[in-house]
């Protein structure tokens, strides 16, 4: 065991002991493996130091798909903003990174869950289309799509909200309820989307109609179109899922987020009316809500360690106990 600098720590690196706040509170667990994500947690608490396992580093491809989600990132936030730049979309660079997320679900479908729902608002729309993106080709993955229709899927979702790029920021951005007119102008970018995509080479109709129909609702409530049920084609079915999910797990500038397990009991009681229910119950099994090494606390003010999801009920994991927020310190985990 060595003590070690927060600034010097490398990914691979494994904590040999917990890492706790000033106040008391668990950060990180021991065993943890330092991914970029930890170390900035780290540095935002103000850690100096930690103590790591000699000569237990674990392979850098076993933590690379932190790699792949940062360059997601990267990459749709460069397409993004060249578009509202008035540039055209870098089809290249999308398809390569939608095929690095598919190619990683197909061999491990979690291996994105502790990545997704963490963003600040500023950056919201970027990693709102990366975790669309991955919740979409999960989802897909046990529909029993193709892996050539997942990259498809894939695409059309971190493109999803492209039309985004010709709403005014002041309307994007704005803090409070939108008026009438804002929202009709808001509810256009669906339409810009579809516009967008297909007016650029390489992308296929199938993806700008995601664009276009990621808005209509089961029910027949939803726009541009108030398309309902089949008549809104199944991958556009399975981005509007994802899309609600993730927007409701989010900090935006008007609202604060939701638990991940009232967003996914949201998504239940929207089964049939807002989203065909076919793809509300594949995604709820196959989302995992509290993804393993994840932190917890119980409605009894226990502290516990995600380490097996529940894929018949994704908001009752098996989590193993370690601490109390109130109370004498867990000496043996249970």
């Amino acid at each position: 065991m060595t003590k070690i600098s927060v600034a010097d720590l490398k990914p691979g690196m494994k904590l040999a002991k917990d890492v706790y706040l000033n106040d008391g509170n668990l950060l990180l667990l021991s065993g943890f493996v330092i991914n970029p994500r930890y170390i900035r947690k780290l540095e935002l608490f103000e850690i100096p130091f930690v103590f790591i396992e000699e000569g237990q580093d674990v392979p850098i491809s076993e933590i690379c798909e932190e790699k792949v989600y940062t360059e997601a990132f990267n990459t749709i936030k460069s397409v993004l903003t060249s578009v509202r730049e008035g540039k055209d979309i870098d089809v290249p660079a999308i398809k390569n990174t939608v095929n690095e997320i598919v190619h990683k679900v197909i061999n491990n479908e979690s291996v994105f869950m502790q990545l997704t729902g963490i963003r600040d608002i500023d950056n919201y729309t970027f990693l709102h289309s990366v975790d669309v993106c991955i919740y979409s080709v999960i989802t897909g993955k046990n529909l029993g799509l193709s892996q050539q229709e997942l990259t498809e899927l894939g695409i059309g979702a971190v493109l999803h909200d492209i039309g985004k790029c010709k709403v005014p920021l002041e309307i994007l951005m704005k803090p409070g309820k939108l008026t009438e007119d804002e929202f009709h102008i808001m509810k256009l970018h669906t339409v810009y989307g579809h516009e967008i995509i297909n007016n650029t080479w390489g992308l296929s109709k199938r993806i700008s109609n995601i664009a276009c129909q990621h808005h209509e609702k089961w029910d027949g409530t939803g726009y541009p179109l108030g398309l309902a049920n089949y008549q809104i084609e199944k991958f556009s079915r399975i981005v509007t899922a994802s899309d609600i999910y993730d927007a409701l797990t989010a900090d935006r500038v008007y609202r604060k987020r939701d638990l991940p397990h009232e967003a996914a009991e949201y998504i239940v009681g929207c089964s049939s009316t807002l989203i065909d229910p076919d793809v509300a119950s594949v995604f709820i099994k196959n989302i995992t809500v509290y993804p393993e090494g994840s932190i917890v606390i119980l409605n009894s003010g226990e502290i516990g360690s995600v380490i097996e999801a529940n894929k018949n009920m994704s908001i009752r994991p098996k989590v193993m106990i370690i601490a109390r927020k109130e109370g004498p310190p867990i000496l043996e985990p249970y």
